[in-house]
């Protein structure tokens, strides 16, 4: 019985397909409630006056721009401050610092792939601050940014900006009061990031499945809470590109539980520490086999024969 759902039934194996296609997800066959509870909104933000009308213009005319709102809007977690309290100990009792022991000084970049509405960030830059973890890195300079699918989610992180439930949940008052204040509009309950919070943390809108890495171009990246919803084909192209996005020897923290089972692509696990991956280093040049500049074989002297 669809009972109040109303979208046509061919739909909503379109929008499965679709969120495969752009974000590797499996969106199983019972989800028909969420989709249109979820889109709805999405239909009304982007001037629609109603969802089938939203669903008919995307499969008309295939935006792509509204196509990524549909799936981002999709596939958005649901999230909270401090979450997965296991991994985020594992970023600050050994992933960082390692990294400083080895660096000395200069920069870490972290990125946490798949932010969302931003919670992990402030909640890691949160940490950072507290007084034993802000000895251990202050001969560094931690830079944070979060990447994830352009959505309103995405907006709210860039913007500090959380209604008063989400602040409430898994945030401490003492952290809140520290760390955000109430927005000064009137009629508004929600709460802002404050400006010490935010030094060296940037949010990115990106096309996870498909737009270029940086290559090696983090220190750390988090992707947690997402591995496991991913097809296989998707699992192995987003490890491809946590390979090619992060330094040698920098580190892959994903999800409490999580694995990346024979999809390790250079990644080597640590012991103790099992949702913890480090790139493996480069092997060594053998001796007598050092790179040369040499970028083609134009001129170079045939060798001669033995009758010459």
């Amino acid at each position: 019985m669809r009972g109040g759902l109303s979208l046509k039934p061919s739909y909503y194996e379109a929008l499965r397909r679709l969120t495969l296609q752009l974000a590797g997800v499996q969106m199983g066959t019972d989800h028909a409630f969420l989709i249109e509870t979820r889109l709805s909104n999405l239909a009304r933000k982007e001037g629609y006056d109603t969802l089938d009308a939203m669903i008919q213009d995307l499969f008309a005319t295939g935006q792509s721009q509204l196509a990524l709102h549909v799936v981002s809007t999709l596939v958005e977690r649901d999230t909270h401050f401090y979450r997965d309290k296991a991994s985020l100990d594992a970023l600050f009792d050994y992933v960082l610092p390692d990294l400083v022991s080895k660096r000395g000084g200069g920069r870490i970049d972290l990125l946490s792939y798949g932010c969302g509405s931003g919670q992990d960030i402030y909640s890691i830059a949160m940490t950072a601050r507290k007084p034993h973890n802000a000895a251990m890195l202050a001969p560094v300079s931690l830079h944070l940014k979060g990447v994830d699918y352009p959505s309103q989610a995405l907006e709210r992180a860039h913007a500090g900006r959380y209604t008063h439930f989400e602040i409430q949940r898994g945030l401490p008052t003492r952290d809140m009061l520290a760390h955000f204040t109430p927005d000064p509009t009137p009629g508004s309950t929600d709460w802002l990031a404050a400006s010490h919070l935010r030094e060296n943390v940037s949010f990115e809108a990106a096309h996870l499945m498909a737009d270029k890495a940086q290559s090696e171009s983090c220190h750390v990246i988090l992707f947690r809470g997402a591995i496991d919803h991913l097809s296989r084909s998707a699992k192995y192209r987003v490890a491809k590109t946590l390979t090619l996005m992060l330094r040698h020897g920098g580190y892959l923290v994903l999800g409490s539980g999580e694995v990346l089972e024979e999809l390790q692509l250079g990644f080597a696990p640590i012991e103790g520490h099992p949702s913890v991956f480090r790139r493996k280093e480069p092997p060594p040049v053998p001796v007598g086999k050092q790179p040369t500049d040499r970028t083609s074989f134009d001129g170079a002297k045939p060798k001669r024969s033995a009758s010459q």
